[in-house]
């Protein structure tokens, strides 16, 4: 006689008594109650407003130099370039008032030699990336020098909207030579060495880049995150507030600056405020940077694909799942990608079939059951959805601090985890619900595309007139 059907995720399965108890067991270890996720954003906040007094703490704080809003009303034309992950991108913006944006862009990839050479060989190449945009749209002769914005996706820190020095080389570069270097300098050195009529007005972050694009189309934008491979923030903060920097104000402020918070080191000196488990301590000690970063370790497209395989591989060697079948894909640390845990959590045919796919086709597994999926299923589903509550509990203490709530307000959010994940966007306005019950309708949240390069074009802007 067949055991009962009992529940696992979102439909009915057969498991074993072993195999529902270890689920179970999972899923106590990912929850986290409203009044945990409270205690989150206090310590986050808390820590924040350490940032803002004093360059000693996990969180860096970093102003962007920039000390007004966009109206949305200003026009004219302005470049925007963006150094990211893997990719150059070169934008042309057109600024057409009433928050109207028009742009034309060109992608260019980066070299693995350029991305760990010497910083004059990337600017070099970014010189080119440039020209070569510039004559695809028709600017051969530019009489009129044109306002460029530089955005990074790196921390810096800046002395000006136009002067920045990149604090740490992240990802998988390793560039030479930039220390203690402003970057807008070496660029605009660049640009007059090939005779290109280029001003670089402003270098940002990626991060405030996404919160001056969103602000430009909507006045009421608070904040931008991103949850892409990584994770960081952006918000509006009083210029008063940020008291470990005598600021020199440019007339025409309005009492607010950007600030990048970099809360991906959140707690990094105190890893006790992190609700991590088991296998987020296997993730960060296995890591090639234990103990840095470590938020950023539980909620970013990098890691999230990592911490489900190593539970799988736990799962496994207990023999709950794949009848003991291992396989050197489920054994390679990062093979496992969050694009598969997006294509898992969409998956709703009756036998899981993008789930096997999955399994079987990529990670090489001899043969599934219905059972040996719905549990990745639901393994897949907890990491996202603990993913989703803990950014919007980080979220919160941005609001707070700000006491932005009463009167609403906007937050851009971009990045592959939270555009493409099955329900992540629902699951963090479930969790600010949570925190703020009925006046969670007081946030607006948008999607912002291209915001780097827009938001690198708007700094441009803010930069010729701030001056």
């Amino acid at each position: 006689m067949s055991q009962p059907r009992k529940s696992f995720s979102k439909g009915p399965m057969t498991g074993s008594d072993a195999q529902i108890e270890a689920v179970e067991e999972l899923r106590e270890h990912f929850k986290l109650s409203t009044e945990e996720l409270k205690k989150f954003r206090n310590d986050l906040r808390q820590e924040m407003e350490k940032g803002l007094k004093s360059d000693k703490t996990d969180m860096n704080m970093l102003p962007s130099f920039i000390f007004r809003h966009p109206t949305g009303q200003e026009t004219g034309e302005y470049l925007g370039l963006e150094l990211s992950g893997s990719n150059i991108r070169v934008y042309l913006v057109n600024l057409h008032g009433q928050g109207r944006i028009t742009t034309r862009q060109q992608k260019y990839v980066i070299s693995d030699h350029l991305k760990k050479g010497s910083i004059h060989h990337m600017i070099d190449f970014l010189v080119e990336c440039v020209d070569s945009f510039l004559s695809f749209v028709g600017k051969y002769d530019i009489k009129t020098p044109l306002a460029l914005g530089f955005v990074l996706s790196f921390p810096l820190r800046q002395t000006a909207i136009n002067k920045a020095v990149v604090i740490k080389w992240t990802k998988d570069f390793e560039i030479t030579g930039a220390d203690h270097k402003n970057i807008g300098e070496l660029l605009q050195i660049g640009f007059r060495r090939r005779h290109l009529n280029v001003n670089v007005e402003a270098v940002i972050n990626g991060a405030v880049g996404c919160l001056l694009a969103h602000s430009y189309r909507s006045l009421d934008t608070l904040m931008a995150c991103t949850i892409s491979t990584g994770t960081n923030a952006a918000y509006w903060e009083k210029v008063d507030k940020v008291e470990k920097i005598q600021f020199k104000l440019p007339a025409n402020q309005d009492g607010y600056t950007t600030i990048n918070t970099e809360w991906g080191a959140f707690s990094d000196r105190n890893l006790g405020l992190l609700p991590r488990t088991f296998y987020d301590n296997r993730v960060n000690r296995q890591s090639i940077n234990p103990g840095v970063h470590v938020f950023e370790k539980m909620v970013s497209g990098l890691y999230l694909g990592e911490i489900v395989r190593i539970i799988l591989v736990d799962f496994l060697d207990r023999r709950l799942i794949f009848d003991g079948q291992y396989t050197n894909e489920l054994n390679t640390p990062y093979r496992f990608e969050a694009s598969y845990i997006s294509a898992i959590g969409a998956d709703d045919t009756p036998d899981l079939e993008a789930t096997q796919h999955v399994l079987e086709s990529i990670m090489n597994i001899p043969t599934t059951t219905l059972s040996d999926r719905e549990i990745t299923r639901t393994i897949c589903e907890l990491v996202s959805q603990r993913a989703a509550r803990l950014v919007a509990a980080a979220m919160s203490a941005i609001i707070d601090t700000t006491n932005a709530l009463e009167q609403g307000l906007t937050i851009s959010m971009e990045g592959s985890v939270y555009e493409h994940f099955p329900h992540f966007p629902r699951r963090v306005n479930d969790a600010l619900k949570s925190i703020y019950g009925d006046l969670v309708d007081h946030i607006n949240m948008g999607i912002t595309r291209d915001g780097n390069g827009i938001g690198a074009a708007v700094a441009a802007m803010l930069g010729t007139t701030q001056k």
